[in-house]
Protein backbone atom coordinates (compact mmCIF):
# COMPACT_ATOMS: atom_id res chain seq x y z
CA UNK A 1 0.00 0.00 0.00
CA UNK A 2 0.90 3.66 0.32
CA UNK A 3 1.59 5.72 3.42
CA UNK A 4 0.49 9.33 3.60
CA UNK A 5 2.51 11.50 5.96
CA UNK A 6 1.32 14.41 8.08
CA UNK A 7 3.43 17.58 7.81
CA UNK A 8 3.68 20.60 10.09
CA UNK A 9 3.50 24.26 9.03
CA UNK A 10 7.28 24.25 8.62
CA UNK A 11 7.09 21.42 6.06
CA UNK A 12 8.68 18.81 8.32
CA UNK A 13 7.07 15.40 8.67
CA UNK A 14 5.26 15.07 11.99
CA UNK A 15 4.09 11.48 11.69
CA UNK A 16 2.58 8.84 9.50
CA UNK A 17 -1.01 9.85 8.90
CA UNK A 18 -2.76 7.24 6.85
CA UNK A 19 -2.07 3.86 5.31
CA UNK A 20 -3.90 3.33 2.04
CA UNK A 21 -4.26 -0.36 1.25
CA UNK A 22 -6.82 -3.04 0.72
CA UNK A 23 -7.20 -4.96 3.99
CA UNK A 24 -6.39 -8.30 2.33
CA UNK A 25 -3.21 -6.89 0.78
CA UNK A 26 -2.17 -5.34 4.11
CA UNK A 27 -2.37 -8.88 5.53
CA UNK A 28 -0.08 -10.28 2.80
CA UNK A 29 -3.13 -11.74 0.99
CA UNK A 30 -3.16 -14.55 3.55
CA UNK A 31 -6.67 -15.91 4.04
CA UNK A 32 -5.93 -17.18 7.57
CA UNK A 33 -4.75 -13.72 8.61
CA UNK A 34 -7.80 -12.05 7.10
CA UNK A 35 -10.22 -14.43 8.79
CA UNK A 36 -8.47 -14.03 12.15
CA UNK A 37 -8.53 -10.25 11.79
CA UNK A 38 -12.24 -10.37 10.92
CA UNK A 39 -12.95 -12.67 13.88
CA UNK A 40 -11.15 -10.28 16.24
CA UNK A 41 -13.05 -7.38 14.66
CA UNK A 42 -16.46 -8.94 15.30
CA UNK A 43 -15.50 -9.57 18.93
CA UNK A 44 -14.66 -5.90 19.52
CA UNK A 45 -17.19 -3.52 21.09
CA UNK A 46 -19.20 -1.39 18.69
CA UNK A 47 -20.60 -2.03 15.24
CA UNK A 48 -18.12 -3.69 12.87
CA UNK A 49 -17.52 -1.70 9.70
CA UNK A 50 -16.46 -3.65 6.62
CA UNK A 51 -15.32 -2.07 3.36
CA UNK A 52 -17.04 -3.97 0.55
CA UNK A 53 -13.83 -4.66 -1.38
CA UNK A 54 -12.28 -6.19 1.74
CA UNK A 55 -15.26 -8.49 2.23
CA UNK A 56 -14.74 -9.80 -1.30
CA UNK A 57 -10.98 -10.35 -0.91
CA UNK A 58 -9.99 -7.37 -3.05
CA UNK A 59 -6.32 -6.52 -3.39
CA UNK A 60 -4.32 -3.34 -3.90
CA UNK A 61 -4.91 -1.71 -7.28
CA UNK A 62 -1.56 -0.01 -7.84
CA UNK A 63 -2.45 0.96 -11.40
CA UNK A 64 -5.51 2.94 -10.25
CA UNK A 65 -3.51 4.52 -7.41
CA UNK A 66 -0.74 5.60 -9.78
CA UNK A 67 -3.24 6.95 -12.31
CA UNK A 68 -5.80 8.60 -10.01
CA UNK A 69 -4.17 9.06 -6.59
CA UNK A 70 -3.23 7.02 -3.54
CA UNK A 71 -6.78 6.66 -2.21
CA UNK A 72 -7.81 4.71 -5.31
CA UNK A 73 -5.69 1.74 -4.21
CA UNK A 74 -8.67 0.13 -2.45
CA UNK A 75 -11.60 1.56 -4.42
CA UNK A 76 -11.84 -1.02 -7.16
CA UNK A 77 -15.33 -1.42 -8.57
CA UNK A 78 -16.30 -5.05 -9.02
CA UNK A 79 -18.72 -6.04 -11.76
CA UNK A 80 -21.92 -7.89 -10.93
CA UNK A 81 -20.41 -11.04 -12.43
CA UNK A 82 -17.24 -10.67 -10.35
CA UNK A 83 -19.27 -10.11 -7.18
CA UNK A 84 -21.29 -13.22 -7.91
CA UNK A 85 -18.14 -15.27 -8.52
CA UNK A 86 -16.41 -14.00 -5.39
CA UNK A 87 -19.48 -14.50 -3.20
CA UNK A 88 -19.05 -18.25 -3.69
CA UNK A 89 -15.44 -18.20 -2.45
CA UNK A 90 -14.83 -19.85 0.95
CA UNK A 91 -13.06 -16.67 2.15
CA UNK A 92 -16.18 -14.60 1.51
CA UNK A 93 -18.58 -17.23 2.85
CA UNK A 94 -16.63 -17.51 6.12
CA UNK A 95 -16.61 -13.72 6.59
CA UNK A 96 -20.35 -13.58 5.94
CA UNK A 97 -20.82 -16.34 8.51
CA UNK A 98 -18.82 -14.35 11.08
CA UNK A 99 -20.76 -11.15 10.38
CA UNK A 100 -24.13 -12.90 10.56
CA UNK A 101 -23.09 -14.49 13.86
CA UNK A 102 -22.17 -11.10 15.29
CA UNK A 103 -25.41 -9.56 14.07
CA UNK A 104 -27.77 -12.27 15.33
CA UNK A 105 -26.26 -14.02 18.35
CA UNK A 106 -27.54 -12.88 21.74
CA UNK A 107 -24.17 -12.63 23.54
CA UNK A 108 -23.34 -9.35 21.77
CA UNK A 109 -26.10 -7.17 23.23
CA UNK A 110 -25.28 -3.59 24.23
CA UNK A 111 -25.51 -4.56 27.91
CA UNK A 112 -23.23 -7.57 27.42
CA UNK A 113 -19.97 -8.07 29.29
CA UNK A 114 -16.66 -8.54 27.47
CA UNK A 115 -13.80 -10.37 29.20
CA UNK A 116 -10.31 -10.21 27.69
CA UNK A 117 -7.66 -12.80 28.57
CA UNK A 118 -4.23 -12.37 27.02
CA UNK A 119 -2.25 -13.93 29.87
CA UNK A 120 -0.56 -16.49 27.61
CA UNK A 121 2.01 -15.45 25.02
CA UNK A 122 0.52 -15.23 21.50
CA UNK A 123 -2.92 -16.31 22.74
CA UNK A 124 -5.97 -14.09 22.92
CA UNK A 125 -9.30 -15.06 24.44
CA UNK A 126 -12.30 -12.73 24.10
CA UNK A 127 -15.54 -13.73 25.78
CA UNK A 128 -18.90 -12.00 25.50
CA UNK A 129 -21.70 -12.84 27.94
CA UNK A 130 -25.26 -11.61 28.08
CA UNK A 131 -27.95 -13.31 30.13
CA UNK A 132 -27.73 -17.02 29.22
CA UNK A 133 -25.68 -16.42 26.03
CA UNK A 134 -21.91 -16.68 25.72
CA UNK A 135 -19.51 -16.42 22.78
CA UNK A 136 -15.77 -17.01 23.02
CA UNK A 137 -13.00 -16.37 20.51
CA UNK A 138 -9.78 -18.28 21.21
CA UNK A 139 -7.04 -17.06 18.89
CA UNK A 140 -3.41 -18.01 18.44
CA UNK A 141 -1.86 -14.82 17.08
CA UNK A 142 1.35 -16.59 16.04
CA UNK A 143 -0.25 -19.32 13.93
CA UNK A 144 -3.39 -17.33 12.99
CA UNK A 145 -5.59 -20.26 14.00
CA UNK A 146 -8.75 -19.58 15.97
CA UNK A 147 -11.95 -21.15 17.20
CA UNK A 148 -15.25 -19.59 18.14
CA UNK A 149 -17.42 -21.35 20.70
CA UNK A 150 -20.91 -20.19 21.55
CA UNK A 151 -23.89 -21.33 23.46
CA UNK A 152 -27.05 -20.59 25.29
CA UNK A 153 -27.33 -22.02 28.78
CA UNK A 154 -25.95 -25.58 28.78
CA UNK A 155 -25.86 -26.00 24.99
CA UNK A 156 -22.45 -25.46 23.39
CA UNK A 157 -21.48 -25.15 19.72
CA UNK A 158 -18.43 -24.35 17.62
CA UNK A 159 -18.89 -21.80 14.85
CA UNK A 160 -15.40 -22.09 13.37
Amino acid sequence: GFVKNLYGADGRKISYYQVNAAFFSALAEDERKLLLARAIQIFMPGIPQVWYLDLFGGTNDYQAATRDGHKEINRTSLSREELKRRTALPLVQKQLKLLKFRDTFGAFGHNARLTIDNSEKSLLRLKWEYKEYQATLEANLASCHFTIHHGRGAEKHTLM
